[in-house]
């Protein structure tokens, strides 16, 4: 590995290692804490709260995949705009809701933590690496 390489990786790897951990945080309370869960970011239960643990288990499933970019960013460069691109859906949908009052500020700001800020970061990634990939 030439020493081009070693930084934009390794700060991938981190990156996506830090990302795969959050999505764990987050949403393991749906499975193990759930009427705790929900009253730290709504104030009414939601009325079908399979949905919830729909969403928990798919940002679950997004997690893994982040933790396998993460082992190799380099080979596993074509999933890197599947992050971002599963950030920005989550994102817009809930920033619409939140315009429409549909969802507390609460919620909204725990939205701006697990997934707004991860876009930036993600796209980063993804360019690093593609220069790093255009450099061999």
């Amino acid at each position: 590995m030439t020493a081009t390489r070693a930084p934009a990786t390794g700060g991938a790897r981190r990156v996506f290692q830090a990302a795969a951990i959050s999505n764990l945080v987050v949403t393991m309370p749906a499975f193990v804490a759930y009427d705790r869960a929900v009253a730290l970011l709504a104030d009414d239960k939601p009325r079908y709260p399979f949905l919830v643990q729909i969403w928990a288990g798919m940002a679950l499933l997004w997690g893994v995949m982040f933790w396998e970019i993460s082992r190799d960013p380099t080979g596993r460069y074509p999933m890197i705009k599947y992050a971002w691109l599963e950030k920005m859906v989550t994102s817009g949908a809930v920033t619409v809701a939140w315009r429409k009052e549909q969802v507390p500020n609460r919620f909204m700001v725990s939205i701006v933590f697990t997934d707004i800020v991860w876009i930036p970061l993600f796209l980063l990634v993804q360019a690093r690496l593609r220069a790093t990939r255009e450099r061999r």
